[in-house]
């Protein structure tokens, strides 16, 4: 065990993995220096700690409260920072199956329990070490903008909080873990894990003021989810019935993941053959379609989209579409990106009808334009899918046997990809529309859909380009992530980006969160969102095409 233990830690020093997770918390501690006051997924009255929840950053507690004014802050971006752990652990894990180096270990004698256990002290030991470090460096900032100096209990308060947020972060990754080890489709598991956990905190934060009155399997959904644990601890509602619901839920976790690896390590090898007979499936069912559709170079769109119509995705889509709609409706009171830039524009996402200037159809619009803060998830969930799908099933080998160009099906099926997402976001839009009666002023409405639609594809064509270049899909999850965050960072730390340096100027004009931003406050910028939209296409499309030939003559 000792030597396994040894062998994984060299084996996460040269991984990519661990430059990641530096880069994001080094994006998560720059956007934490340069923003001021921010309230995520918030509930209650937020200067009584033991009647509020959420994540607060400089939210002033009064005189002589300081201390836990500043325990607050530093914990504040746990609303974010447990992405990075949770899905570069699901690809550490996901990397031993890709390899194969699990069964190499198994014919030199070795037994998968110990090749796991011994990974999952590694990459959770790491992980969590950097995790609280973050904290460590977030605190120390925050004591320096404040200008004071942490008293003892507010230290042993800091350490308190942060063990039980780390227990809870431990827990979590066993699970997602023990998750990737049973679906074998890291794409899929990293997005269960991260999708899962920002519902249940939704629905804890919608239901709060009445949560105890709420029937037992809502309340049971809500506590068994870790953000309901994070929002208790970094709000510091902390309560002795609360502290034994901690622990409960920690040991259940731990208890659940080990029975449930236990179970996917002894499984028979038949799941590996019903995994080929899906595959296989698949594939003969597409071979029906082309042969339907009478496929040949002019029917590539259609087999592509029937192809995506076979996978989980159209569901996934409408599972996320339901939360999209629960955050933009049921998050009140929580302005999550609020700023003014320098030609004196209010931007932001304010969900719930939050936005504080301007007419109640203003509010309205603002409400259904909030979603742009998770657009990013959406567009990760098609072009994961997608190229999983595509590398896996054998799409683009099938369709040259048809006599299709590699060029002409990879166009057909961003095509197919892009239908499938904006009429996602289409439908999306238009229920937002109607609920908040935003649909009242159906021009104006329709004039934002169209530039908040060129923003989102121009999103999608930059993951799917990075998707291709890299081979990879967690490259382009990744990639979508990085860049929504560094487009948040510039957009809430510098009023005016272009006059900082030549750097922040590029990150402002082009990733898409400055836009989506601007919509958000009701803003219109027709000029900038289909410039944008159509130029970012245009170059990806150009310059995949550009590589997909030059492969070919290869």
């Amino acid at each position: 065990m000792p030597m396994q233990a040894k062998a994984e830690g060299v084996k996460l020093f040269h991984a990519k993995a661990q430059l990641w997770a530096l880069l994001g918390f080094v994006l998560m501690l720059l956007w934490f220096a340069n923003s001021g006051t921010m309230y995520f997924m918030v509930a209650g009255d937020l200067l009584n700690p033991l009647d509020s929840i959420g994540f607060f950053k400089d939210v002033a507690m009064g005189s002589g409260r300081s201390g836990l004014q500043l325990v607050r802050s530093s914990q504040s971006l746990t609303v974010f920072s447990w992405l990075i752990p949770v899905n570069l652990c699901v690809a550490q894990f996901a990397s031993e199956r890709r390899a194969r180096t699990d069964e190499l270990f198994v014919s030199h004698g070795g037994r998968l329990s110990t090749l796991y256990r011994a990974k999952f002290g590694v990459v959770c030991g790491f992980y969590l070490l950097l995790q609280l470090t973050f904290y460590g460096i977030c605190i120390t900032i925050t004591a320096i903008q404040m200008g004071i100096a942490p008293a003892l209990g507010t230290v042993l308060l800091f350490c308190a909080v942060s063990v039980g947020n780390l227990l809870v972060l431990g827990a979590f990754l066993a699970l997602a873990s023990v998750l990737t080890l049973w679906m074998k489709n890291h794409a899929a598991a990293a997005l269960v894990t991260s999708i899962l956990p920002l519902a249940g905190v939704l629905l804890y934060q919608v239901q709060y003021e009445d949560f105890s009155t709420q029937p037992l399997l809502i309340q049971l959904a809500a506590k068994a989810m870790p953000t309901y644990y994070w929002s208790r601890l970094c709000a510091l509602n902390i309560t002795p019935q609360f502290c034994v619901e901690l622990v409960a839920w920690v040991i259940v976790a731990l208890a659940v993941a080990a029975g449930l690896g236990w179970m996917a390590l002894h499984r028979p090898d038949a799941g590996k053959q019903r995994s080929a007979r899906k595959a296989h499936a698949v594939l003969r069912r597409r071979e029906k379609s082309v042969a339907r559709q009478g496929m040949h170079r002019a029917s590539t769109f259609s087999a592509a989209l029937y192809a995506l119509r076979c996978t989980h995705l159209p569901g996934m889509l409408a599972l996320f579409g339901l939360l999209c709609m629960a955050f933009a409706l049921g998050v009140s009171e929580s302005r999550i990106v609020d700023a003014t830039w320098a030609d004196g524009r209010r931007v932001g996402i304010f969900p719930g009808g939050s936005l504080p200037v301007g007419s109640a159809a203003d509010a309205a619009l603002g409400t259904v334009l909030s979603v742009g803060i998770l657009a990013w998830i959406a567009v990760i969930l098609v072009a994961v899918m997608a190229f999983h799908q595509n590398k896996t099933a054998g799409a683009a080998r099938l369709a040259v046997t048809y006599g299709v160009s590699r060029v002409r099906y990879m166009v057909g099926s961003f095509a197919a990809e892009t239908i499938m997402l904006q009429g996602w976001y289409m439908v999306l839009y238009f229920l937002l529309s109607v609920v908040t009666g935003s649909l009242s002023q159906p021009g104006r409405t329709a004039f934002f859909w169209m530039q908040s639609a060129w923003i989102l594809q121009a999103s999608y064509a930059a993951v799917w380009l990075v998707c291709r270049l890299c081979g990879s899909e967690l490259a382009g999850a990744t990639f979508c992530f990085v860049v929504t965050l560094a487009g948040v960072i510039v957009s809430v730390s510098a009023p005016d980006p272009a006059a900082v340096s030549p750097l922040s100027a590029l990150l402002f004009y082009a990733t898409p969160m400055p836009y989506w931003l601007a919509l958000g406050g009701g803003h219109p910028i027709p000029w900038q969102a289909v410039g944008y939209g159509a130029g970012v296409t245009a170059l990806c499309l150009a310059a995949a095409l550009a590589i997909t030939t030059v492969r070919d003559v290869e």
